[in-house]
């Protein structure tokens, strides 16, 4: 079936509003991801532009300016959208910049216009640096647990590259590709290629947003909403792994357990708010105390924490315990402009051959002595 340029236009410009219209419906519903929000703005530019384009193609001020400009924007909101969605800082100003320079050179182009050759390999330069850069970002700026849909979406951006080094090698040697197949290949997929690569975009995009909703829900089901440490389910899953591993080699393993004293008359007088202030504040403290990498710091349900210490002599562990303790004891939680004083009991376990529950159970005997003492301080169970 053959297809005239007009009647490519028309579908590329269907396609291309429908695309828009179902980003812009996806944000309504997810408001949550700013990323999906720019995806949609890009779309309906790169329609927009592609509809100035068709009205007025023989080099015209909408046509070169007023299109090319809109086609740089629209590259530009893809690019930051990416960016964000993939919470790499990439600052506004860089992409408006290339956004102007493209501009004042459709600009140069409209009012001294150059020849069909320079102008195609302006363009299609253009596109290759937004191409190389969106590429750099997903494939060396993106999580670990993001580079399948990442490098998808990557993917798309090489072909792309890839089709206009191909158009830029056949205009500079039009003499050794002229009255070829690939030299009317090119010419009807310039615009085949408009539509395809926006139909694999959106694709790639709905991946992306899929893959980052996805995460973000198993990273919830594993953390505590108030202090954004894990949760207890979280937290027996992965204690289990890392004293299994210190187990596996030999090294001893100390848990240490906190109770913060009296808080029920905490929340009773000061009010829940006041409580949730308590425990962020007693978390920043204990991750103030600068934590080794491999430690395991979780809230163990209500005002009980756990840090899990692998590798560590049990002489180290009982000081790190006393030294977090004194910290809690000298640092108030401040709650609306007022000092509310507070201090935690400690129960700690240390063993080599012990498994995780066994570390468990110890330490939880141990806080049960320290309270019993008197709360505000250490107690210590050698031996799990």
């Amino acid at each position: 079936m053959h297809f005239d340029i007009y009647t490519l236009g028309v579908i590329g410009a269907a396609i291309g509003i429908a695309i828009s219209i179902s980003f812009t419906l996806l944000g309504l519903v997810l408001r949550g991801l700013p990323a999906l929000r720019i995806w949609a703005t890009a779309f309906w530019v790169i329609t927009a532009a592609a509809l100035l384009q068709g009205l007025n193609e023989n080099g015209g001020l909408l046509s070169t300016v007023v299109g090319g400009g809109l086609i740089a924007l629209a590259n530009a909101l893809m690019l930051m959208g990416i960016a964000i969605h993939l919470r790499y800082p990439l600052r506004w100003r860089w992409p408006m910049a290339v956004v102007g320079l493209f501009v004042a050179c459709q600009v140069y182009v409209y009012l001294w216009p150059p020849t069909q050759t320079v102008s195609a390999l302006m363009f299609g330069g253009y596109s290759v640096v937004w191409d190389v850069w969106m590429v750099w970002v997903l494939l060396w700026r993106s999580p670990r647990d993001m580079r399948n849909t990442c490098s998808f979406t990557a993917l798309i951006f090489i072909i792309d590259a890839l089709f206009y080094l191909l158009r830029s090698v056949v205009v500079l040697f039009p003499d050794l590709f002229a009255h070829t197949r690939l030299d009317e290949l090119l010419t009807t997929w310039n615009y085949l290629f408009g539509i395809l690569s926006s139909f694999l975009l959106s694709t790639g995009f709905t991946l992306m947003l899929a893959e980052r909703l996805t995460l973000d829900l198993r990273r919830l089901a594993r953390t505590d909403g108030l202090t954004g440490l894990l949760n207890r389910n979280a937290l027996i899953e992965a204690g289990e792994r890392l004293v299994d591993a210190c187990r596996a080699r030999g090294q001893a393993c100390s848990v240490l357990m906190f109770d913060l004293d009296h808080f029920k008359s905490i929340n009773d007088n000061w009010g829940h708010a006041a409580g949730d202030a308590v425990l962020n504040h007693f978390v920043g403290v204990i991750r103030g105390m600068g934590l080794a990498r491999e430690a395991l710091f979780a809230r163990y349900g209500g005002e009980e924490f756990m840090l899990v210490l692998p590798a560590i002599k049990p002489a180290a562990a009982g000081a790190l315990a006393e030294r977090m303790r004194a910290a809690v004891a000298a640092e108030p939680a401040v709650f609306d402009g007022r000092s509310i004083d507070i201090t935690t009991s400690v129960g700690g376990a240390t063993a080599i051959g012990a498994d995780f529950e066994q570390l468990v159970n110890a330490a939880d005997v141990a806080l049960y002595r320290a309270k019993h003492q008197g709360r505000n301080q250490v107690a210590w169970n050698p031996g799990a």
